[in-house]
């Protein structure tokens, strides 16, 4: 947490303060004015007042790391002053302690004087305790503002990446040409291809539109987009594919799991002789964890990126929790946190619906 700029108030500030409630206690005792113990009380009143503000701005700044979020303004307020006023009780008895062992004072310590003396700092340090707390209110709500409209960014950006996902020219591309290829060879499995590439855009197409989907609708996807890139790379890609029954009804946003496959597609050599490995599982605790055998391209890929970066996104945009990424330099592992139904922010609309597969 960075400390507010209060150069000029320990430098200015707080020795003119000093030097008010010196002349408020020789006014008050009615004492001659003898200025070589005027100074000198004046000095000592200005060394425990920067103790004091030193003590006060290491409270703000405790308090500020403990409660740092714009909606927790009220309590961040009540604890610090609070606390000033504490702080100011605890240092004006010590000091007070301190000048009669010492016998360093110039004036009376009288009841009546430590009122005064305590009354002083309290007002001033909520004065100028209020004045950093609105700077530092205004702080927090511009960077709430900016973090809205990042947020925003985000999710035109989530919505931008989406339809072009759905028309991806270089996956129609593909497979299109599979799908001429079938056809001369195996018109029966070229009739089950084109209805699997119905299922996959149909997919696309609505689950895209929407900002969560069931883990279920995202399984029923997997399936039909794992047969196309079957049929495209034949053995040069592997499958292990494990997810639990029971969290089926739970939620993420919607293909997730194609753009987890895309990148360990476009990012990694898949060949015949040394297969592209993917394992998409889940795992205690709600978690679905997609990983694939590293095997880097020599040469750079020119394909957009930030696929990961842009889902990690789309999660805190929602109010989830982020993926987590690891790379042990043998395997590539991604795992995101399923919602359950009851914790999803926002009610997402009716399933999405699926065509029959033959």
């Amino acid at each position: 947490m960075e400390r507010p700029n209060d150069k000029w108030l320990r430098i200015v500030l707080i020795p003119l303060i000093a030097l008010v409630f010196v002349v408020v206690s020789y006014n008050t005792n009615s004492l001659t004015l003898d200025w070589t113990q005027a100074v000198a009380w004046w000095v000592v009143n200005s060394l425990f007042s920067l103790v004091l503000w030193e003590v006060s701005m290491q409270w703000v700044l405790y308090v500020r790391r403990r409660y740092n979020r714009i909606e927790q303004t009220r309590q961040r307020v009540l604890t610090t002053f609070i606390g000033y006023t504490v702080i100011v009780v605890a240092c004006q008895s010590a000091f007070i302690q301190l000048v009669k062992v010492t016998h360093t004072n110039t004036v009376p310590i009288t009841v009546g004087m430590y009122l005064k003396s305590f009354g002083i700092g309290l007002i001033c340090l909520l004065l100028i305790g209020s004045v950093l707390e609105f700077i530092y209110y205004m702080e927090k709500y511009r960077e709430a503002i900016q973090e809205s409209e990042a947020m925003k960014k985000a999710g035109l950006q989530s919505q931008y990446d989406s339809l072009k996902n759905q028309v991806n020219p270089h996956f129609l591309f593909n497979c299109l040409n599979s799908l001429s290829a079938l056809i001369g060879e195996d018109r029966a499995k070229a009739t089950l291809f084109l209805d699997e590439l119905a299922s996959v855009y149909r997919y696309l197409l609505q689950a895209g539109q929407r900002p969560l989907v069931t883990l279920a609708d995202e399984a029923i996807f997997l399936d039909a987009y794992s047969y196309l890139l079957d049929t495209r790379f034949g053995s040069a890609l592997r499958w292990e594919i494990r997810l639990d029954k029971s969290l089926m009804d739970h939620w993420l946003p919607p293909l997730t799991i194609q753009t987890l496959v895309e990148n360990a597609l476009r990012l990694n050599m898949a060949l015949p002789e040394r297969p592209l490995t993917l394992h998409i599982t889940t795992q205690p605790a709600g978690i679905l964890a997609v990983c694939n055998s590293l095997q880097r391209k020599k040469v750079a890929v020119l394909a957009p990126q930030g696929g990961l970066t842009m889902l990690a996104e789309r999660y805190a945009s929602l109010g989830l929790p982020v993926p987590t990424i690891e790379d042990n330099g043998e395997q590539f592992t991604v795992r995101l946190p399923l919602t359950p139904k009851e914790r999803v922010p926002e009610s997402p609309s009716e399933t999405v619906s699926h065509p029959t597969s033959p």
